[in-house]
């Protein structure tokens, strides 16, 4: 009987135990009337945000007007879904280029996304002047109704994105002159005039089998180059990075123009893979003669401007040589000597030099070319009558001719601006042109940059910087330093700096409370002059009566 006992309190205790933990464990049964199914997900994912189309990434850069913005959603509900639209909101800078919906960018996809699958908004967003290039976050309020339902849904996604800015590649030969029959070193820049790096740049001479005629390629078969690959890296934006080469010319190619074909793979700001084609140009000197006379010439000559093309004539023999005779013809029609072409020197010492300046005149059709010229030369030497026959080349470059003016300062919008035109006078464009104000002589004026673009040759360029002072105030007469730096269409950089003194009226009072009390003060000051005068002319009167009245008594 005990162990029955015992065994039914053993039992008892085991099932106190065992009961709890399957009570833990069982699962919620759900309240009356819930569906078993509903879950906590929502029917859409939110994947990218970019600018560019659904397939297709693009670089923009502030300014860019009318660029499209995509979102990338996935349907991951178990409906499909329709009538999507996307209101999107974004940070100050950002604006809708199509009319506003309270100050939201629209979007809307009329096709049905299916479950399971990707479907995309397209906006179409102004970028302003002033946004930067770097990391900016929105966010995106997605509507839409279930196929096999009635109503509809909203969802709000949070999401990042970039302005890239934009690259852009140029290529040149830093020395585009060679010699024939002989091994020339030349020197290539790779550069980016954009705002947005070239990365992992990667370039090779295309073979000579591309889509080129075979007539221009065809100068090129005999030269013999020891490179053809080169790997320079990154680019980064608004600057240059270079490769270097030998290069053989045969002398039948004197005085001709190689056309280098490059080929340039790199990839963008928003990572896509671009492939370019390039060409690098060079020049080749007349044929290495044993020449006594050696010429030096300009490396370029403007154009559309009447001026002297100078050059030198070295004797580079041990003996004199007189009676010197040089006729000078360009190629091209468009280059004009504006005087007899054939000049005339009396003699030149041993190892002596001489110049000869030649009125020339370039027109505009030969813009950014170059120009060779055949130059025969007749003197005579050691009572020989010598005749010697070379050549040589010259770039033909635009003129850029830049003036500041009208510089003052004016409220735009309730910001204080100084004002000013840029007169571009020549005829080629400035490009990448960049004003900065810096205060000279004790002006309260902070630094202040804007970037102006582009300096065109039709009209004057205004620009206007916002500008703030040190003190809070901007008062009376200020001097700044205005300094325009700008480009050519060589990419040399350009600067014009002028002295400006900049009338920002008067002062404002400190305080009132001086002129309040200035008629207080003056009145008292005129009773305490009085006071001192009556006192003066009382003392002596007195000193009168008390003589008297002793006399009478």
């Amino acid at each position: 009987m005990i162990y029955k006992t015992i065994l039914l309190i053993v039992i008892f205790l085991a099932g106190q135990l065992v009961i709890p933990s399957y009570a833990q464990s069982a699962p919620e049964q759900p309240p009356p009337g819930a569906n078993m199914f509903e879950h906590g997900y929502t029917d859409v994912k939110f994947l990218d945000a970019y600018f560019g189309y659904p397939n297709q990434r693009i670089e923009v850069q502030p300014g860019d007007q009318n660029v499209p913005f995509t979102i990338l959603f996935s349907n991951v509900g178990t409906d499909d879904i329709a009538g999507i639209r996307g209101l999107m909101s974004l940070p100050s800078g950002f604006t809708s280029a199509t009319p506003l919906v309270e100050g939201l960018i629209e979007a809307d996809n009329s096709q049905t996304a299916t479950t399971g699958s990707s479907f995309a908004l397209t906006f179409y967003v102004n970028l302003n002047k002033l946004v930067m290039t770097r990391d900016y976050s929105g966010t995106v309020e997605l509507t839409y109704s279930r196929v096999l339902e009635n109503g509809v849904h909203q969802s709000f996604f949070d999401f990042s994105f970039k302005v890239t800015g934009k690259s852009v590649l140029n290529m040149k030969a830093e020395n585009p002159f060679v010699q024939p029959e002989s091994n020339n070193e030349v020197t290539v820049q790779v550069l980016n005039n954009g705002t947005a790096p070239l990365n992992n740049v990667d370039i090779t001479i295309s073979p000579l089998s591309t889509n080129t005629t075979v007539d221009s390629m065809s100068n090129l078969q005999n030269i013999v180059i020891d490179q053809h690959h080169w790997n320079i890296g990154n680019v980064a934006s608004d600057s240059s990075q270079q490769f270097s080469f030998n290069i053989f010319v045969p002398p039948n190619l004197s005085g001709q123009t190689l056309h280098i074909p490059l080929s340039v793979v790199y990839f963008d700001g928003q990572g896509n893979q671009i492939t370019d084609q390039k060409t690098v140009d060079l020049i080749i000197g007349a044929a290495s003669l044993n020449f006594n006379v050696k010429l030096s010439t300009p490396s370029y000559v403007l154009m559309g401007v009447m001026q002297n093309l100078t050059l030198g004539l070295q004797n580079l023999s041990p003996s004199e040589i007189s009676n010197i005779a040089i006729t000078l013809t360009p190629s091209s029609s468009d280059f004009r000597i504006l005087d007899d072409p054939r000049w005339y020197v009396q003699e030149i010492a041993p190892l002596d030099s001489t110049t000869l300046n030649i009125p020339v005149f370039a027109d505009q059709n030969i813009a950014s070319e170059a120009v060779n010229f055949d130059v025969n030369i007749q003197y005579t030497k050691d009572g020989s009558t010598v005749m010697e026959q070379q050549d040589f080349a010259t770039y033909i470059r635009p003129v850029i001719d830049i003036s500041v003016y009208g510089v003052q300062s004016q409220v735009i919008a309730g910001q204080t601006n100084i004002i000013g035109n840029i007169l571009n006078e020549g005829n080629l464009l400035g490009q990448f042109a960049i004003v900065t104000i810096d205060p000279i002589d004790n002006s309260t004026i902070k630094e202040a940059t804007e970037y102006v673009g582009d300096l065109d040759t039709d009209a004057p360029t205004p620009f206007n910087v916002p500008i703030q002072s040190t003190t809070g105030q901007l008062s009376g007469d200020q001097k700044v330093l205005v300094t325009l730096t700008y480009k050519d269409t060589l990419l040399q950089l350009h600067t014009i700096t002028q002295v400006d003194t900049i009338s920002f009226g008067a002062a404002v009072p400190q305080s009132d409370s001086f002129s309040q009390l200035q008629p207080v003060i003056l009145v008292a000051i005129a009773a305490g002059i009085g006071g001192i005068v009556f006192k003066i002319k009382k003392k002596p009167r007195q000193q009168l009566v008390e003589k008297q009245v002793q006399e009478t008594s």
